[in-house]
C-alpha cells in the first residue's frame, strides 16, 4: 500500500492519482474539518463508481484527513452491476 497526497493540488488531480495507482493504494484528497476541496466532487463520483471506497481518518481535534483506498476491477464491476 502507497500513501499518495494530493491535498494541496489542483483540480483534475484526483482522477489522474485515482488511474495511476494500485489496488489498495491511499489517496488522501483533502485535510481539514469538514469534507471540501477541489477533489471532494470526483473523489465522491469515483466511490459511487465502485473505482473507490471513502473514508475519514481522525487526526487530531477537529481535523481528518479524508482518503480514497483504490478497489479492485472485481468491486468496481460488481458496483457497476448494482447500479443498473
Amino acid at each position: 500500500m502507497v500513501e499518495i497526497s494530493i491535498a494541496r493540488q489542483g483540480k483534475g488531480a484526483f482522477p489522474v492519482s485515482l488511474e495511476e495507482a494500485e489496488v489498495g493504494d491511499e489517496i488522501i484528497y483533502h485535510v481539514g474539518k469538514y469534507a471540501s476541496g477541489p477533489h471532494k466532487d470526483d473523489a465522491l463520483q469515483a466511490a459511487l463508481n465502485g473505482k473507490c471506497f471513502i473514508f475519514q481518518r481522525r487526526l487530531g481535534q477537529e481535523l481528518f484527513s479524508y482518503v480514497a483506498v483504490k478497489a479492485s476491477a472485481k468491486h468496481e464491476k460488481r458496483m457497476r452491476s448494482l447500479m443498473k
